[in-house]
């Protein structure tokens, strides 16, 4: 395209720009003529909208034959480049995990690369980003222009069809809420509205640029967002996951009231009678009073945030009321009338992710091969539904069996099976997290209930219970356990963290201790994991510290009393976290698996948890090829720029050590540490022996484990009676 055309669109879109938008005619100049020169497939711009911060374009895909929307963002600084890597790792979770109709689609997203003259009049792309840009699926109008245009022409809308646009308002949201991500931003404006087949229109949330991972309990001492949609706890600097459903019961009330609120109905008068838990009386405005909507806008707005219960619930009430099948599926949560369609859904999904992780297996070990003289033996990915029938049958099981609240939530899946929460009825309604797996190892699976049965402190996920499902239609077996709901793993959590800015020494140090702690925890059980790394960390959020809990115990072994290692032929867990003595191994040979292989692994999971910011992005990678080379000074000599004047760079130079002989266990760390550890703290004590159990009286949680003594019925009397003189005991647990 000629400069002159490229001058001419310049003026049109910097004549139609907000003047509060960051990007302005300088920019704009310099993002299409960066567009023209590295992504010549796009074509035909129009300006479409822009707020603070971005600028959207329409534009056509001539690769893909689509017309899209564009949206830029600048990527001038750190700061800036910092969030939006870790708004665009949002996105590509919400790909991976969600292809709902009630969210907009992101097709893509890339940068846009600063160029400059060479000398020789030959213009070349530097390392530097300019520009963010996400190519999203085009929608044209959003729910207040739709707001706008009925009022205008006082355009009747049938309760139904209100419900309809409720109902995918809230699906929308609880997509993000499923996942702990929190919006931030509930406005009309965020609500786009686009042509469906099924019912004439679909509305879409979109704008997740403030979204950030929170829970209950968790807040974030800034506002953002729109002031008019504000809960009472953001006005006052505390943003909360509730935070959103009290936006929404605002933009739910003015869908469900048009005739009688106009588009500047949220005065100060308004919000004082909502926060004040008061109802708008009849002479400010007449709202309809009898309606579903009403009703669910009813908890959305009351002003303590605790008590406005979640949005899957909100959706499943909702739903009830609404009372005729939807003709769309549900992604956010399993809906009994909709299995067979959302079965087809999600077994297309599942084997789409099991294709991609084929392929990152065969680039990792491509790599491997690559920087090494080794490589590594085809992993076999076992499907785990092979047919949508059986998976249909499997979610059908889960409403016959009582002991459910008949509301699952989707979190995830994917090669490794389906995870989704729910409540139990016989625990009080507790939230809890079902995770559902094939059984292709029947011991596998009775060794990893073991393993856990024994490990009853908050260092570690909790299993409730366990069972299994028989397929009615083949071979193929399920077992389910019963854990505890947890908020992100480790690694989405420091992500996030980086990203809003509210990451500090002492918070990571906290971090770190915890992981030594639960690693430490099972060890004294002589119960070694084999596959450390932040995924197999879950973060619970609930207090003011987060907990850090380990988790996934499918790899974990129990080392016999007489021995101090176990040996296999196979490599166990992820590669990239492996100790030398297992890494440095030929496929032939046996790999030692022992605590201090473990402590290894947390070494550099702490190197990880330190130094987040210059490692996330391929820390495998690099802890393998520097395990490799079993350097005396693995990072230095390995030229990894790491933090060595924090806390937690002791304990990594203690734990990353080549020579497992010379490298510190857990236990000396705990024991050695003037740090408090619960380890090895008042708050817990383990017992193994019966001439230790005075010892129990100095202690808090303790864990007697006699089952190795023979005390006979006269012993456990006298162990009773032991115990009740113990007033200090606030947790046991015993096992005879």
């Amino acid at each position: 395209m000629s400069k002159k055309v490229q001058n001419e669109l310049v003026e049109i879109i910097s004549s139609k720009v907000s003047k509060d938008c960051q990007i302005q005619k300088v920019s704009i100049k310099e993002l299409i003529k960066l567009m023209f020169s590295q992504k010549k497939h796009f074509k035909n711009f129009e300006y479409l909208s822009s707020g603070a911060y971005a600028l959207v374009l329409k534009a056509q895909n001539s690769q893909q034959n689509r017309q899209v929307a564009l949206k830029f963002l600048e990527s001038t600084n750190k700061e800036d480049k910092d969030g939006i890597e870790s708004m665009k790792k949002e996105y590509e979770m919400l790909q991976k995990f969600s292809q709902s109709e009630c969210l907009v689609n992101v097709y893509d997203c890339f940068y846009l690369m600063e160029e400059k003259d060479d000398g020789n009049d030959i213009i070349v792309q530097t390392e530097n980003k300019s520009y963010f840009v996400m190519e999203m699926e085009l929608c044209e109008n959003n729910l207040k222009q739709l707001f706008d245009f009925l009022r205008k022409f006082q355009v009747p809308h049938q309760k139904k069809i209100k419900e309809i646009i409720a109902i995918q308002m809230i699906e929308g949201l609880n997509n993000l809420h499923v996942k702990n991500i929190m919006h931030r931003d509930i406005k009309p404006q965020n609500f786009f509205v686009c042509a469906s087949k099924e019912y004439g229109f679909s509305v879409k949330l979109c704008d997740i640029g403030f979204a950030s991972a929170v829970s209950k309990s968790k807040s974030f001492m800034s506002k953002k967002g729109t002031d008019a949609y504000f809960a009472p706890e953001v006005e006052a600097g505390q943003s909360r996951i509730q935070s959103d459903l009290f936006s929404l019961g605002l933009v739910l009330l003015e869908l469900d009231n048009l005739k009688t609120l106009n588009e500047n109905w949220i005065d100060t008068k308004t919000k004082n009678y909502l926060f004040n838990g008061e109802e708008i009386p009849n002479e400010k405005y007449q709202i309809d009073k009898n309606s579903n909507i009403y009703k669910i806008a009813k908890i959305c707005l009351k002003p303590w945030y605790l008590d406005r219960t979640t949005t899957g619930e909100l959706l499943s009430q909702l739903i009830q009321m609404h009372g005729q099948p939807l003709k769309f599926v549900l992604t956010s949560m399993i809906l009994e009338e909709q299995i067979p369609r959302q079965a087809q859904q999600i077994f297309e999904k599942i084997n789409q992710l099991q294709k991609q992780t084929q392929n990152q297996f065969d680039e990792y070990a491509k790599f491997i091969l690559e920087n090494t003289n080794d490589k590594i033996k085809q992993k076999d990915f076992q499907a785990q539904f092979t047919k949508v029938e059986v998976l249909s049958n499997l979610l059908k099981s889960l409403y016959e069996n009582k002991k459910y609240t008949n509301n699952f939530q989707i979190l995830s899946f994917g090669s490794f099976g389906m995870v989704l929460a729910t409540k139990k009825a016989k625990l009080d309604k507790k939230e809890i997290v079902l995770k559902i797996q094939k059984i292709e190892d029947e011991q596998h699976i009775q060794n990893e209930i073991s393993i856990m049965q024994k490990l009853k402190e908050p260092l570690v996920v909790q299993l409730y219970d366990s069972y299994i499902i028989e397929n009615k239609i083949g071979p193929d077996r399920y077992s389910v356990f019963e854990l505890e709901k947890c908020s992100c793993s480790l690694d989405e959590y420091l992500d996030r963290q980086n990203k809003d800015g509210q990451f500090n020494d002492d918070d990571k140090y906290q971090i770190a201790i915890q992981i030594i702690d639960s690693v430490n925890y099972i060890h004294s059980f002589n119960i070694i994991h084999r596959d450390i790394k932040p995924e197999n960390f879950l973060v619970y959020l609930d207090g003011k510290q987060p907990e850090i809990k380990l988790c996934n115990f499918g790899l974990s072994a129990q080392i016999p009393d007489n021995k101090d290692s176990i040996q296999a032929i196979e490599s166990i867990g992820n590669l990239g976290y492996s100790a030398p003595e297992i890494l440095n191994k030929q496929d032939n040979e046996l790999k030692i698996y022992s605590k201090k292989s473990d402590s290894y692994s947390v070494g550099l999971l702490l190197a990880f948890l330190d130094n987040y910011q210059d490692l996330k992005k391929n820390a495998p990678f690099t802890f393998l090829l520097m395990t490799k080379k079993q350097f005396d000074k693995p990072f230095e000599k390995s030229k990894i720029k790491i933090n060595k004047n924090s806390e937690i760079y002791k304990f990594i130079n203690l734990l990353v050590v080549s020579d497992s002989g010379q490298r510190a266990s857990l236990y000396d760390i705990v024991e050695q540490s003037d740090t408090k550890f619960l380890t090895n703290s008042k708050e817990m004590k383990e017992i193994r022996s019966i001439k230790d159990l005075s010892k129990a009286q100095n202690y808090n949680i303790v864990t007697i484990d006699l089952n190795d003594n023979s005390i006979g019925a006269q012993g456990a009397k006298d162990l009773g009676t032991g115990i009740a003189q113990c007033k200090n005991i606030t947790s046991l647990t015993l096992y005879l």
